[in-house]
């Protein structure tokens, strides 16, 4: 049974889009690589791949942010994005280190130069639609903190109703950071956000805003895939031998 990440009280056009997309919500939790975070044995190497990748991530994330602020009609808005922006730069690194105590690293050593092709992929898409409209571009940013804070708001209500396992596993402070309420507040922030913006346009609009928070959606998941594959740049097997031999 797939649970959807609005309670079925919930209206307006974020709520719409978790309703309509909870299989891909499903397909984030359930992934091989966070059941491994929950089950508190994922291998170290899959935990640095991610590590690396995310960090370069977060990075682009904050430049759409700056996209953003660039889009703001007043400085409320423009508030929002600066805030936001610290927030990703002061605070998000807590949940790297616990990953890096996981891995037994420092912060920098964990760090890489360059993007493996998924996380490439989901950067480009994200930068894409910042050159559409401020509805675009935020709905393209949403899944992002959505996955996760929803995520591990699931796990550690989950894990309570059992005593409270959670508290022996390795990557307890990644879960907790993510099940905040500061965090779950910035999520419920940024939909509103997104709904009034929903409200004030039109129905084209509206689907390029779906379409690009579907994708992020797919994005999310495949992130997670890149992590658990160790994906990098090198060519699959039957293309090198073929290479060999025309060469």
């Amino acid at each position: 049974m797939v649970t959807s990440p609005v309670a079925d009280t919930e209206t307006g056009f974020t709520a719409e889009l978790g309703q309509r997309h909870a299989d891909l919500f499903a397909a984030f939790y359930e992934h091989p690589f966070l059941a491994g975070m929950r089950e508190g044995n994922l291998s170290k190497e899959r935990v640095l791949h991610y590590l690396g990748q995310d960090h370069q991530y977060l990075s682009a994330y904050i430049r759409c942010y700056g996209l953003g602020l660039a889009l703001s009609p007043n400085r409320e808005w423009m508030r929002y994005f600066h805030d936001n922006i610290a927030f990703i730069l002061e605070e998000e690194a807590h949940p790297h280190h616990v990953l890096c105590d996981y891995v037994g690293t420092s912060y920098e050593e964990a760090q890489v130069d360059q993007l493996a092709p998924s996380a490439r992929a989901y950067i480009d898409h994200m930068m894409q639609a910042g050159r559409d409209t401020l509805g675009v571009l935020l709905a393209s940013l949403l899944p992002c903190p959505w996955t996760y804070t929803w995520a591990a708001d699931r796990f550690l209500r989950d894990a309570g109703q059992d005593g409270d396992p959670s508290k022996n596993n390795p990557f307890h402070g990644w879960w907790a950071f993510y099940a905040d309420p500061q965090c779950l507040a910035i999520t419920t922030k940024l939909r509103g956000m997104i709904d009034d913006l929903a409200d004030d346009t039109g129905w084209a609009e509206r689907e390029r805003m779906e379409r690009a928070f579907f994708l992020s959606c797919h994005h999310e998941i495949r992130f997670w895939q890149m992590a658990w594959s160790l994906e990098d740049w090198t060519p699959p097997e039957s293309h090198r031998t073929q290479n060999t031999i025309v060469s």
